[in-house]
């Protein structure tokens, strides 16, 4: 029975994974989709031990055993997708500054923040640096940065690479760690580590901020990078789903009451010059402003993305995120390209690829169920038969 087990709960898995890549089949024309992949987990999961009543000794562990599996979440690709001309007024793409590389958490003033960085430093007194300069900080055991915490290159270490698998250390042939982590007085910090993610799946990624109407009527923020914009009949700017397009404050915050009103009086055929900005008509007339949801001027806004930490973020239909209540803003250095569209990242043949390769998972956990019923029924049928009764 317990292989019936395992088996059916890899084609639960298998069912839930094919649903994700179908998801990214089907948006492949979807301007700025980021396509997902699937996580499985082993579960449950027990301890087999060794008992002996005979001569009484002592039980023995001999080790653990997975009883099925199931599937865990999706998770999101935000690798840059390409960047495809249009040549329509309205279509702007993002062109993020930073798209892969590693996420970390640095010193910022008396604060920290989240960075991405292409490499690393090795500074004064051996402590690792961001490629800022920024030194790059521990987390403690929740996963929160330690401002006195300090990453130090070990010097009995002799090896390449200072990171492993999520920032943990590397050893040596003798056995030497890559790094220590110690405060600013160089005493260690028991429980610290380094955390160091990969940026195709974490870390600030800049977005535009539409307005969501949620299923109780409720108005809220939902972030994107689909920049297919269009102008409704009360010359607000849209989205291709019929979102308004909303404003982005001085310290990258989106304001929910705002939008961006395209100015009927504006004579030329480019609204948005260098990452989004209004541009001036022969007679003085700009492209657009940025005004109220009631058609008010809005001081201290204007039309732009911000950065977001992606894994603060809840998906919400094809390419649109909702916030968190530990989701943060902060302003973009991001380009905003005119006239062109972010096109889907999904990698159509990867995903034929591993559609046929859950497929082959799928049907080889049906021949298991299969050979286990033929053997079950063999097993109440024949066993304890007498020939010839």
């Amino acid at each position: 029975m317990d292989g019936l087990t395992s088996a059916l709960s890899g084609m639960l898995a298998d069912e839930r994974l094919q649903q994700v890549v179908m998801n990214n089949i089907s948006n492949l024309s979807t301007p700025g989709f980021k396509q997902s992949s699937g996580s499985l987990m082993a579960f449950p999961q027990f301890l087999m031990q060794s008992y002996n009543y005979a001569n009484g000794q002592p039980i023995s562990n001999i080790g653990t055993v997975n009883n099925g599996v199931f599937f865990q979440e999706a998770l999101s690709n935000f690798t840059q997708g390409g960047i495809t001309q249009t040549g329509q007024p309205f279509d702007l793409a993002i062109q993020d500054p930073l798209t892969s590389g590693s996420v970390v958490y640095t010193q910022n003033g008396g604060s920290a923040a989240l960075a991405n960085t292409q490499s690393f430093i090795v500074g004064k007194g051996g402590v690792v640096e961001a490629a800022n300069g920024s030194p790059v900080l521990p987390v403690d055991a929740n996963g929160n940065p330690i401002l006195t915490g300090r990453i130090v290159v070990n010097p009995k270490y002799k090896g390449a690479d200072i990171f492993g698998a999520n920032g943990s250390p590397v050893y040596d042939a003798s056995g030497q760690p890559s790094y220590h982590i110690v405060d600013t007085k160089g005493k260690a910090i028991p429980g610290a580590n380094a955390r160091v993610v990969d940026a195709t799946s974490s870390g600030l990624h800049a977005m535009f901020a539409v307005e969501n109407i949620d299923a109780s009527g409720k108005s809220e923020v939902a972030l994107t990078r689909d920049g297919h914009f269009q102008v409704g009949s009360d010359h607000l700017l849209y989205n291709s789903v019929g979102q308004r397009v909303l404003a982005i404050g001085a310290n990258g915050q989106p304001i929910l009451n705002s939008a961006i009103r395209i100015n009927p009086n504006y004579h030329g055929n480019t609204y948005f010059g260098a990452n989004g900005a209004p541009l001036k008509d022969a007679n003085g007339q700009l492209s657009y402003e940025v005004v109220t949801a009631a058609g008010k001027p809005l001081a201290n806004a204007n039309f732009g993305v911000t950065n977001v930490n992606v894994n603060s973020l809840q998906p919400l239909g094809a390419t649109d995120y909702l916030p968190t209540t530990t989701t943060a803003y902060s302003t973009s250095k991001a380009a905003v390209q005119v006239g062109a569209l972010e096109s889907s990242n999904t990698n159509s043949t990867q995903a034929l690829t591993d559609m046929l390769s859950i497929y082959n998972s799928y049907q080889a956990d049906q021949k298991v169920i299969t050979s286990i019923n033929q053997t079950l029924q063999a097993a109440t049928t024949q066993v304890g038969t007498v020939q010839g009764l």
